[in-house]
């Protein structure tokens, strides 16, 4: 409408299938309509962007005929943002709090079928609350700061409710502080063009937790726990590193997470206990055999079939691991107990090979490969095996 109001319609569809080894049972299935999403982005009088998407793939699963999808959060991104100040523009509602590349990273632009454990488990994901952000200096350095009412949908825990099976979510940090500083140290400097495009980033959050089994847990891919929630009481306070660099049909990305949790007068005889640590890092890279590769995204040269090409072929693989343990000195022997003063540690190590083909700028195939070893023997899906794998493939549509 003029200059006054645009709205974009937009929907991302996610179908993926998977196979276990050794096999067993998951709450997914082998099949799983993983994302039906819709919305709507926008701006109005051009100094308002909004945003407004909504899961539906409980709706869609139904409609289809398919196993429920169980969606914990059906309302994802819903914000104004104010930018008439480009340096320093104001967003409220409900979106990704400031901390994590690959977190913030979109679900229809990651190099691979799943986040990495450190970015699924140990970063925040959406909340609601204001927030503080910009690109000074000619986008060479970027600041996000805000504050939350909690700490974030990946830190929440659901529980059932009643005997019919509904659930309930209990969030369980309140009144978050997010912020998250970028940098293109390259960008002005002299140097060769292929180095200026590095960017470099810090993260943190700090989060009052009450008292509770409200730690945070440790799952593997299929969503089996190998880490259970222990026993908090305090402050949690996350600390992140990140790197990014896209050079020419490569890139390289890595994080490292540090995670501190509080226990206070946890003890058996009300006593406080050393503190919970939850660390997690990923180094991951990508190779574009055919096509063109931006730093947000990966285009065909030439689109398969009608474009008479063969899209875009890409090559990608990553190594991560997350560990829990206990922090300072350990007081006695290791244990598995929610109170324990020296808690046992427990550790996943995964490798991640891949491949994806961009059809088009709607239609996205991915397969991938993942290998996971598992710390401890008896924090394990099927007792004995501590090696799994997962093969996965995606078929995904954009518009």
């Amino acid at each position: 409408m003029g200059k006054v109001l645009r709205v974009d319609f937009r929907a991302k569809v996610q179908a993926d299938h998977r196979t276990y080894f050794p096999f067993h049972l998951t709450d997914e299935g082998d099949f799983e309509l993983h994302r039906v999403r819709v919305g709507i982005q926008g701006r109005f009088l051009k100094d308002f962007e909004f945003e407004v998407e909504r899961e539906i793939n409980e709706e869609a699963s139904d409609w289809l005929n398919l196993d429920r999808e169980t969606v914990g959060f059906p309302w994802r991104d819903v914000y104004v943002n104010y930018r008439h100040f480009r340096r320093f523009q104001f967003q409220i509602g409900k979106f990704k709090m400031p901390f994590g590349l690959e977190q913030l990273t979109g679900p229809t632009k990651l190099d691979f079928i799943y986040r990495s454990r450190t970015g699924n488990e140990l970063q925040p994901g959406r909340a609601q609350g204001i927030m503080l952000h910009g690109r000074p200096l000619n986008r060479g350095l970027g600041y996000q700061f805000g504050l939350f009412r909690t700490d974030g949908e990946k830190a929440a825990i659901t529980e059932v409710i009643n005997d019919v099976g509904d659930r309930a979510h209990l969030f369980t940090g309140v009144r978050t502080f997010a912020g998250r500083v970028i940098a293109n140290p390259f960008r002005l400097a002299p140097v060769p063009e292929v180095f200026k495009d590095i960017q470099v980033g810090g993260a943190f959050t700090s989060t009052s937790v009450p008292e509770g089994l409200y730690s945070l847990r440790g799952r593997t891919t299929s969503k089996d726990i190998f880490f259970r929630h222990i026993f908090v009481r305090g402050e949690r306070r996350r600390l992140g590193a990140e790197f990014q660099w896209t050079p020419g049909r490569f890139s390289v990305k890595s994080e490292f997470v540090h995670v501190q949790e509080e226990r206070q007068k946890q003890g058996f005889a009300g006593e406080d206990l050393p503190n919970l640590i939850e660390r997690g890092w990923y180094v991951s890279g990508t190779c574009i055999l055919t096509g063109q590769k931006y730093a947000d995204r990966d285009e065909p040269s030439k689109e398969f079939l009608f474009g008479r090409g063969l899209g875009a072929i890409e090559l990608a693989g990553r190594v991560e691991g997350v560990r829990w343990g206990s922090a300072g000195e350990h007081i006695g022997r290791p244990s598995r107990s929610p109170r324990a003063a020296n808690v046992l540690a427990a550790s996943d190590r995964a490798i991640t090979l891949g491949i994806n083909w961009y059809w088009n700028r709607h239609f996205k195939v991915q397969l991938n490969g993942i290998r996971e070893k598992l710390e401890d023997p008896t924090r394990v899906p099927i007792i004995g095996e501590h090696v799994y794998w997962t093969r996965l493939l995606r078929v995904q549509f954009i518009m």
